[in-house]
């Protein structure tokens, strides 16, 4: 009886080894791809701002090219204005039709 009850303790021990063993692999694995994505996303975010930057400055340099522009033709700007809100008038009494 002690010979069968070691025996059944071997074997459940040599198991919790198994099991111990391939949970520790299944957390490496998990910790490995967990780690990959988290670079790869943080790669992507970087991207990402170094465009909106670079977007950012450009809209900034377009909009004070605009305002040097509108400052030394203010006529011709009122005349643009002038048309487009008319433009935009006419365009919204035509849809509401």
């Amino acid at each position: 009886m002690s010979n069968l009850y070691g025996h059944r303790e071997q074997q459940n021990n040599q198991r919790f080894d198994d099991l111990s063993h391939t949970l520790s692999l299944f957390r490496e694995t998990v910790d490995r791809d967990i780690n990959g994505r988290v670079q790869q996303e943080m790669l992507t975010l970087d991207l990402l701002n170094d465009n909106f930057s670079n977007l950012w400055l450009k809209v900034r340099r377009t909009s004070g090219d605009l305002q040097t522009v509108m400052t030394r033709n203010a006529s011709l700007t009122r005349i643009v204005g002038i048309i487009l809100v008319l433009f935009i008038v006419i365009w919204t009494l035509y849809h509401l039709r």
